[in-house]
């Protein structure tokens, strides 16, 4: 058992994880006035190491194939603005494991040699247990930090993206959300062969963070800070309805656990003074450097 949600085990026994056992907890209703340019499905994460990333490829290969919004291979970088409260009640709502929560973060596509066409979205992300619900606004980059400053006349909007500029107005206007941390990493993405089937897969690596320079660039590179151990990766699976039955199999047979892992609150347990001030040395023990942070899993 790991922090407040714990660390799901997938082990031998996949028939528990068969389809009609293993479906999310519906999403609560919302408020029609948030239901507009929404992606809502669930969304499990991993952390994986390489040995067990290179067990899944040959498996995942039928039933999967590189995305072919994603650029060649179907690999990209992402880049990340989030934004957070001077007290970091996003982080802290996290570790208590509220069930229901918002994140707003601006979103940035694109690579350096031009096979991902460069692309910016402001985003809200609404989490309730392992259900998600992303409402979204694509906007130049100047004009999505204009909006996220409280800006609504950043840009012309539609009237489906003008409610969810309200909805980030209220955000930064009300809880007085700030941009607080930079990241980027390399995801490649995969989906279903199956027309009929909205399964991806994806796979994030080289996630880095920067608390200072709170200016997202495309495929930017400049990052001195790092997550995870050497050959590791966030694997995220994302869908709607129930996990296929062989996937679940699949997840069983190489060891993978289930842990609601975030990269925004392991960035700033890792070096945000606001959430983990840095010790004060003891006049008389040898002066030691602060050991680094456990991973949160909550």
């Amino acid at each position: 058992m790991v922090g407040t949600c714990g660390v799901w085990d997938f082990g031998n026994d996949h028939r528990r994880f068969a389809p009609s056992h293993f479906s999310p907890s519906p999403l609560p209703p919302l408020p029609h006035f948030l239901v507009t340019n929404r992606l809502d499905r669930f969304e499990l994460k991993f952390v994986i190491s390489a040995a067990q990333r290179a067990r899944l490829a040959p498996e995942l290969l039928p039933h999967l194939r590189p995305d072919v919004h994603a650029g060649t291979g179907g690999v990209y970088p992402i880049i990340s603005l989030y934004y957070d409260t001077t007290d970091r009640d996003c982080y802290w709502e996290k570790m208590r494991g509220q069930r229901s929560r918002r994140k707003l973060r601006v979103r940035v596509y694109g690579s350096r040699d031009g096979a991902v066409t460069p692309t910016s979205f402001v985003e809200v992300k609404h989490k309730c247990d392992s259900r998600v619900v992303k409402r979204r606004v694509e906007l130049p980059i100047a004009s999505a930090l204009r909006l996220c400053a409280g800006d609504l006349e950043a840009a012309p909007l539609s009237p489906t993206e003008a409610r969810v500029a309200e909805e980030v107005h209220g955000l930064v206007t009300t809880r007085r959300f700030r941009p607080v941390c930079c990241m980027r990493y390399d995801r490649e993405a995969l989906a279903s062969v199956d027309p009929g089937s909205d399964l991806r897969i994806t796979f994030d690596t080289g996630i880095g963070y920067r608390l200072h320079d709170l200016t997202p660039v495309p495929d930017d590179r400049n990052f001195s800070e790092f997550l995870l151990r050497e050959g590791e990766s966030v694997m995220e699976v994302k869908g709607t309805g129930a996990v296929p039955y062989w996937l679940a199999r699949m997840l069983g047979t190489t060891g993978c656990r289930l842990a609601s892992y975030s990269k925004y609150c392991n960035a700033l347990a890792a070096g945000d003074p606001a959430v983990r001030p840095p010790l004060r040395p003891q006049p008389s023990l040898n002066h030691q450097s602060q050991p680094p942070a456990a991973p949160v899993f909550s």
